[in-house]
């Protein structure tokens, strides 16, 4: 088993978070920070980091108990002014993420549809359905021109790729389900995805016109298990699996592993990447210099 990477840059980006009752005596959370971008309650998450560093970030919703309902989650924009009103603000989604090089968002709404929404600003705006039966978690190429995802029921999981523009749905790789966290590279050469098409989970890799292709990888090599899409940087994979983000090098190469983290984001600029923490009274968001999960040359430690 691999553990957990001690990171020789951590920036803590600072967060105090204190309870209060309310007159009808439930608790509420009240979170203050010198910087509203790191506003993070315990059940928060940041979906997703924009150029000009705005974020998207869901509150997650219980399921009922015992229950294998989706992960919903209470969707807001947020800027350094605060909260940005736009169509979806407020809403209950699967996830949600901003389109590279563009104003517009993709939604997984509760229904599974997969909508894009040009103009997030005019709240009366529906969106652009893509498809439906989509399921999570989207990755998006870094010219904004595809996503990748899979659809459909237990046991068929199928990877689809969709143009984002034309809102055009082609499924990849038929014959490979079923098919779970998928990636799409940064120039869209190729998709990683995990599949079990023999009864063992396994990275595959996923060219247009090509047979997909198994990678072959140590036994011991962490699969992702969601329920966020991979970050690549560097040639690395960055991503959670079971209780840690591992990075993992496109040679096979495994690089690190930081256990108790989740979740793994790339920062506006593009130099750091955002994993969260969980704590007892918030959750912490890390910003780690992306050359400590993408070096060549890794101490692991036990």
């Amino acid at each position: 088993m691999f553990r957990r990477m001690k990171p020789s840059r951590l920036v803590l980006l600072s967060l105090l978070v204190s309870c209060t009752q309310d007159p009808t005596g439930s608790v509420a959370s009240r979170v203050t920070a010198r910087d509203p971008m790191t506003l993070r309650a315990q059940n928060e998450v940041v979906l997703d980091v924009s150029s000009a560093g705005e974020m998207l970030v869901g509150r997650e919703i219980p399921p009922p108990p015992e229950s294998d309902a989706d992960r919903l989650l209470e969707l807001r924009w947020v800027t350094n002014q605060g909260t940005k009103a736009w169509r979806f603000d407020g809403d209950e989604v699967l996830e949600a993420r901003f389109v590279p090089r563009s104003g517009a968002v993709l939604v997984l709404t509760r229904e599974h549809k997969l909508v894009r929404v040009d103009h997030p600003e005019r709240t009366q705006e529906q969106g652009i359905e893509i498809d439906h039966d989509v399921l999570g978690p989207l990755s998006i190429d870094s010219a904004g021109r595809y996503v990748v995802y899979t659809r459909g029921e237990m046991p068929e999981y199928q990877l689809v790729r969709a143009e984002i523009a034309s809102a055009r749905a082609v499924a990849m790789a038929p014959s490979l389900v079923p098919a779970w966290c998928p990636t799409i590279m940064p120039d869209a050469s190729e998709v990683l995805v995990v599949a079990s098409p023999a009864g063992t989970p396994a990275f595959y890799r996923v060219r247009e016109g090509r047979e997909p292709e198994r990678w072959e990888l140590p036994s011991e090599t962490p699969l992702p298990t969601g329920p966020g899409a991979a970050v690549v940087v560097d040639r690395t994979l960055v991503y959670q699996s079971d209780g840690a983000v591992v990075s993992l090098g496109l040679d096979g190469a495994l690089r690190a592993s930081l256990e108790g983290r989740s979740l793994p984001v790339l920062s506006a600029d593009g130099t750091r990447i955002l994993l969260h923490e969980a704590q007892r009274d918030a959750r912490r968001l890390h910003a780690i210099d992306r050359a400590t999960l993408t070096s060549q040359a890794p101490t692991v430690r036990r």
